[in-house]
């Protein structure tokens, strides 16, 4: 049966800031639209505007649009219908204050109703701020102060998570805290590019300081849409998982066939394609990693026979010489295919969509991806794995939630089949990966021991007497041939200690499984659903947070030659 794959698109997400009081919105609208026309693609490298003609012309992977906005009166609502009036366009709201507190600061019921219109074009508004201000300053002033602050959080998130920021502002200083301008400096301090808008014209307002754009997630996301899986592949894939998730475990009896029907149709097919693709990388690079070190030991060993035994010099040689084209061109098509980057990021995507997946099977919302700053370097907001989970999972209804309580029901299948089953990863990945080490380890203690004695006995030979010389030269040479491949051998056996991080996550793993176990005691005392919903969200964050400190681990890790 065919999956619903459909390619992700590029989303170039568009932050608003401005004024409230404008003179005239339709002409503000027009020229937000002009502005865009005009200016967006300049803002892109040569290189980038290269490669978005190349993928337009390809005609898979569409290049869209979305509104980054908190809706408040005025230029945030006018840039955001200006963006939603382009094909494929989205609205994503960022709300500074709770509803109740943000509802209040509009002024007529118009404005309100328009708000609500505006936000229901969004499948998940992210919100800043849940308590009323009043539960937390209880004097006037102290309240407006918060009221600042939130604001100022609020623009500083649009400029965090905007590729461009539109700016529908006089130009004048701040006129207080949170305000369009303090936005528009902040923009300027990260570099972010900005177009002011006003007096009937647009202009780019930080020309000689801002970061300009790339397309390098572009082409990242063109490379999963096109990647060379056949859609039996990904269909057999696909209902693997439909047999693994719902059809094999006793506790899945209780999912209803809409929620399966969800996930089957909008998370399966996307986890298919990711972890296909990390499968046959990660084969790829270890494959590559384990044939040079073993090869290079191989090498140096043909070099001593070829060298101590003349008749067997052509041989060796020979055999050196294809021993290193190997490693070379092992080396060369793990790099050209980027085997190693191509591995991890699919598989941090695929571990993401199965916390999705329970998360969706629950009716749960997962809160809205926080790089903490020491990982700004291996994963950020910009990152394309981060950009096709959000457009993935953005293609989903809106998920209830568990305040009805239905998703109780789930606790069990929750524990046994996610919870559970990391636990049993974990512990298996800890005891798997210690194996390995040990071996190595065990290999690294016969070599180093051997190569000393052969080369103690190197130096006995001047005083050992009594044996022929046709028997003194066979032992010179076996123990040359020792001193010289053996400690090739060790650098081997180090380096793939190194390429394959044994300790490290063995290490991850063990201490990963006590934390499961903490959450899984936690969940089977869970009774209420609210804190069923938060518990949830706990292990989403767990999990992401140990697939984000390996990706950190992993990114790092390569196939180097003796």
């Amino acid at each position: 049966m065919p999956t619903d794959f459909e390619p992700v698109p590029y989303r170039i997400r568009i932050g608003v800031t401005g004024h409230r009081k404008l003179a005239d919105p339709a002409a503000m609208e027009a020229l937000v639209r002009a502005a865009i026309d005009s200016e967006l693609t300049k803002l892109f490298d040569l290189k980038s505007q290269s490669e978005m003609d190349r993928v337009r012309h390809k005609g898979v992977t569409a290049i869209s649009y979305s509104a980054l906005s908190p809706l408040a009166e005025g230029a945030d609502r006018i840039a955001a219908r200006a963006i939603l009036g382009y094909p494929g366009a989205r609205l994503d709201v960022v709300l500074p204050l709770s509803m109740d507190d943000y509802l209040e600061d509009f002024e007529t019921e118009e404005s309100k109703l328009e708000f609500k219109e505006l936000i229901g074009r969004c499948r998940r508004p992210v919100e800043l701020r849940n308590r009323r201000i009043r539960d937390d300053r209880h004097d006037p002033e102290g309240q407006a102060e918060l009221r600042k602050d939130c604001y100022k959080s609020a623009g500083q998130y649009v400029v965090d998570h905007c590729d461009l920021l539109i700016a529908l502002w006089d130009g004048e200083p701040a006129r207080g805290r949170g305000g369009t301008a303090e936005t528009v400096a902040y923009a300027c301090e990260q570099r972010r590019p900005v177009i002011r808008i006003w007096d009937g014209r647009f202009e780019l307002h930080n020309r000689e300081n801002n970061n300009g754009l790339d397309a390098t997630a572009l082409n990242a996301i063109d490379v999963f849409n096109c990647r060379d899986i056949t859609e039996q592949q990904r269909s057999q894939y696909a209902a693997s998982l439909d047999r693994d998730y719902f059809v094999t475990p006793e506790a899945a009896k209780g999912i209803p066939g809409d929620v399966r029907q969800l996930v089957n149709h909008g998370l399966f097919p996307y986890y298919a394609q990711a972890s296909i693709v990390a499968k046959r990388n990660q084969k790829r690079f270890f494959r590559a990693g384990l044939y040079t070190y073993w090869f290079s030991a191989a090498a140096v060993g043909c070099v001593a026979a070829a060298v101590l035994f003349p008749a067997l010099a052509e041989a060796g040689f020979g055999l050196e010489l294809a021993l290193l084209v190997a490693i070379a061109w092992l080396q060369w098509r793990a790099h050209r295919t980027h085997a190693h980057q191509t591995w991890i990021e699919n598989r941090f995507l695929t571990e993401r969509l199965r916390s999705g997946i329970f998360l969706a099977v629950c009716g749960i919302e997962p809160r809205p991806l926080d790089v903490l700053p020491f990982m700004g370097h291996s994963l950020t907001v910009n990152d394309w794995t981060v950009r096709v989970f959000d457009e993935i999972w953005n293609r989903l209804p809106r998920l209830p939630g568990c305040s009805q309580g239905k998703c109780l029901a789930l606790n069990a299948y929750v524990r046994e089949e996610w919870i559970g089953k990391q636990i049993g990863f974990h512990t298996g990945k800890s005891a798997s990966e210690r194996r390995a080490r040990l071996r190595l380890a065990r290999a690294a203690r016969i070599v180093l021991p051997v190569t000393v004695a052969a080369a103690a006995l190197h130096l006995l030979f001047g005083v050992v007497t009594g044996v022929g010389d046709e028997i003194a030269h066979m032992l010179h040479q076996l123990l040359t041939i020792i001193a010289l491949m053996f400690p090739a051998v060790a650098a081997s056996l180090a380096g793939m200690e190194a390429h394959r991080e044994h300790l490290r996550l063995e290490k991850r793993s063990e201490n990963m499984a006590p934390q499961l176990q903490r959450l899984d005691h936690q969940l089977s005392s869970a009774t209420d659903p609210i804190r069923f919903e938060d518990l949830m969200r706990e292990a989403d964050e767990l999990m992401l947070r140990e697939t984000q400190d390996w990706l950190m681990l992993m990114r790092y890790v390569d196939i180097r030659g003796n």
